[in-house]
């Protein structure tokens, strides 16, 4: 799954979760955060706390993966901003 923003990572750990067949407090309670701390990561909230985050995805035994996207024209207006700076 390709995930962008806090949504899509709240989103694909909501389907782990349902998939394993976990309820939300089982979860909260497995990684050590609220039940409502989870509701609102799993919603998208982009304010959660990066590390409960990634104690959620462990627990999931999610991992993240960067990888890049193939450059595309805001890449080049990036490209073009940096060599600007670099004058």
């Amino acid at each position: 799954m390709d995930v962008y923003t806090a949504r899509d990572l709240g989103a694909a750990a909501r389907q782990k979760r349902e998939t394993l067949g976990m309820t939300q407090q089982a979860l909260a309670d497995a990684a050590g955060v609220t039940r409502d701390w989870l509701l609102d990561f799993e919603a998208g909230n982009p304010s959660s706390s990066l590390g409960r985050v990634f104690t959620v995805l462990n627990t999931l035994h999610l991992h993240v993966d960067l990888t890049g996207t193939p450059e595309d024209e805001s890449d080049s207006a990036l490209d073009d901003v940096f060599r600007d700076l670099d004058r």
